[in-house]
């Protein structure tokens, strides 16, 4: 926890490699497009900072067109980070500088942990869109738990 904590603060703008931030921007566009096409369906408007995040959260995936990391035995979306992060960087009055720098520490922390701690390989496969049938995994000795 503490270098973890240690990794969070000790990022800056300038740490950012110049291939990073464009990969970063990249991302940005690409998740701001999901959750643009989805307000035709879902609507939008102005809210209290923790509501941004979950409706933009829930705008960005509406069309299940966001990014992947494909992590071995897991998949997660680094993209969701993009509206807590956002909603954030609005409220705290944040530069676009103070933006990227903290979805790219979002990212690499998401991604990360995706590698070092699946949660698949302890839950079965699902998808979000389809929570009905998902359940913990018998462990393959002993009766079922």
């Amino acid at each position: 926890m503490q270098r973890l904590a240690g990794f969070v603060a000790s990022t800056d703008f300038q740490t950012i490699s110049d291939t990073a931030r464009e990969a970063l921007k990249i991302r940005v566009l690409d998740t701001l497009g999901c959750a643009v096409a989805a307000l035709a369906s879902i609507g939008g408007g102005r809210t209290a900072p923790d509501r941004a995040a979950f409706f933009n959260g829930a705008a960005t995936r509406y069309l299940d067109f966001n990014d992947s990391y494909l992590a071995p035995g897991e998949t997660c979306h680094p993209s969701d980070n993009l509206a807590a992060v956002l909603a954030a960087a609005e409220f705290a009055s944040a530069d676009g500088k103070d933006l990227l720098t903290a979805l790219a520490v979002a990212y690499q922390v998401q991604c990360r942990l995706s590698d070092v701690a699946p949660v698949r390989a302890r839950v079965r496969p699902c998808h979000p869109r389809r929570l009905r049938g998902c359940r913990r995994r018998r462990p393959s000795h002993g009766p079922p738990g």
